[in-house]
Formats: structure tokens, C-alpha cells, sequence
């Protein structure tokens, strides 16, 4: 459904197609991992063994994971049941405000190093 041209599957849907995977790569590094979208249970794999903990960085990618799946999965229903398209481009923008939202009220006023401080930077979330 995402006209990608292959049959439609979870493992197709979400990250081998065109278009799932260019959110999903964004996606991935705006959370600083630079790797291309791994086949769909390896990335349930991969997920589970690097969200494990309560820090910023393991949340953030609990968040990014959740968001991303659920507008891809939004994308599809709409272009299935309404034959309405967005580019790619608006869907990571749905899961960034998602994430930004969901993290902002945790981020503020917190002391953080380095690394958090750029997650903060790379989705726009004010720590001030």
C-alpha cells in the first residue's frame, strides 16, 4: 500500500520498502545511530537489546520506535481507506513533534552530558 511494489507484510511495511525505510533511516539518526534499517524482526531485536535502561537515550528510542511504526501504520490506512498520501517527509515530521512532545517536560531543566545534550539538539528538544 505504500506503492513501493512488492507484496505488502510487516517485514515489507516496516523498513524494507522505499519509503518506510527513508523515515526509518532519518529516524535512526536523529537518535545518532547510523546504520542502514535492519529486516523487520531483526529490528525488533536490535530495538529490545538497546532500549533496555531509563536513560535519555534508551527513551528516546522507545519513543522514536513507537512513533515511527504507528505513522507508517497511519500512512497506510490513509492511503488504503482515503487514498490520501503524504511524502515522507511530513510523517517524520509527525514523529518528531510526537517524540519532541512526549520528551520535552521530561528534558527541561535537566543537567545532561554530551551525548544527550545532541539527541536534545538533533530533535529540537529544549533542555532550558
Amino acid at each position: 500500500m505504500l506503492n513501493c511494489g512488492e507484496n505488502e507484510n510487516a517485514g515489507h511495511l516496516f523498513f524494507a520498502c522505499t519509503y518506510s525505510s527513508y523515515i526509518w533511516r532519518k529516524v535512526l539518526s536523529y537518535c545518532d545511530i547510523f546504520r542502514s534499517p535492519l529486516p523487520w524482526l531483526d529490528e525488533i531485536q536490535w530495538m529490545v537489546e538497546h532500549t533496555r535502561g531509563r536513560e535519555l537515550p534508551q527513551k528516546l528510542r522507545k519513543l522514536a520506535f513507537g512513533a515511527t511504526i504507528y505513522h507508517i501504520w497511519m500512512e497506510r490506512n490513509l492511503r488504503c481507506f482515503r487514498n490520501t498520501f503524504f511524502p515522507p517527509e511530513d510523517i517524520f515530521g509527525k514523529i518528531q513533534g510526537g517524540v519532541v512532545a512526549k520528551l520535552s517536560t521530561i528534558a527541561q531543566d535537566r543537567h545532561y552530558g554530551e551525548r544527550e545534550h545532541n539527541l536534545c539538539i538533533n530533535w529540537g528538544i529544549n533542555t532550558r
